[in-house]
């Protein structure tokens, strides 16, 4: 075929290899003459060839047609049912005395680049899952805040109940004291006065007793409203450390949340160039 091959043809043909490192190693080569017979090829390392020597590509696109027809560099894209996978780029003529005699073409596989373009969406809608995920948890977390707020100010309102209630008892003990101190003294003056204070006596014993039950019941009531304070201290004090705890995660979320949009603005600039490529 070299014996008929067009003199210019020939000088791409065998610098092919040569102007292949001109370019990125996953471009695709190919010499073809003016009815689109392939007379060379250069390929990525490790790849298969498309079409072989000799081959007429039959481009139905029209854009190697036109190429041939108006001298003119025409950029083209074929999906992949034409050539078993989506090809992407330039169609360059070949002149000879102002005659176009040939072209040579400079394109790459699309594959990776789809593929590409595919993870990078996932990827963005993955990281706007994660956002709205995140955007609720921040929700909960506020909600849990104010809940937590709304509790150390509930907490610390029955703390003040409970010490109004412990003076409560013990001035309730204090009158206890004063009466059995009474009854006792009503006791005194009920035996003094013989067969006529004997009802009073009565009276006095029963005072007396009355005064015991109610210093025995304060008693028994403040060392319950003791043990209450002991567990609202505790209370108060875990709602504080939660409180903490919350606020914390709270800062942390709002760092991850800038963290995943300076990543989403990153993805679709990737995306852009994946694109513009």
């Amino acid at each position: 075929m070299y014996g008929e091959m067009n003199e210019k043809l020939r000088v791409y043909v065998d610098e092919l290899p040569v102007i292949k490192q001109l370019f990125s190693k996953d471009v695709y080569l190919t010499v073809m003459d003016a009815q689109g017979v392939i007379l060379g090829y250069a390929i990525p390392e490790g790849k298969r060839p498309i079409m072989n020597i000799g081959d007429h590509f039959r481009d139905p696109s029209g854009a190697l047609s036109e190429v041939l027809r108006t001298g003119r560099t025409k950029h083209n894209c074929l999906p992949p049912e034409v050539m078993g996978e989506g090809f992407e780029g330039d169609l360059v003529p070949i002149k000879d005395g102002g005659n176009v005699v040939g072209c040579i073409t400079c394109t790459y596989s699309v594959d990776v680049k789809e593929e590409m373009a595919k993870i990078t969406t996932q990827f963005q809608e993955s990281v706007s899952s994660i956002q709205g995920s995140l955007q609720e948890l921040m929700g909960g977390i506020e909600n849990l805040f104010k809940l937590l707020s709304d509790m150390d100010q509930l907490t610390t309102s029955v703390e003040s109940d409970v010490h109004n209630a412990v003076n409560v008892v013990n001035n309730i003990n204090g009158n206890a004291s004063r009466s059995n101190i009474l009854a006792l003294n009503a006791s005194i003056e009920a035996a003094r006065s013989g067969e006529y204070g004997r009802g009073f006596a009565v009276v006095a014993t029963e005072m007396g007793k009355l005064a015991n039950d109610s210093g025995k019941s304060a008693s028994e009531i403040k060392v319950t409203l003791s043990t209450i304070m002991e567990h609202l201290t505790t209370i108060i004090s875990s709602i504080k450390d939660a409180s903490a705890f919350a606020n914390d995660y709270r800062g942390n979320i709002s760092s991850i949340q800038e963290i995943l949009e300076n990543t989403v603005v990153l993805a679709g600039k990737l995306e852009e160039d994946i694109n513009r490529d």
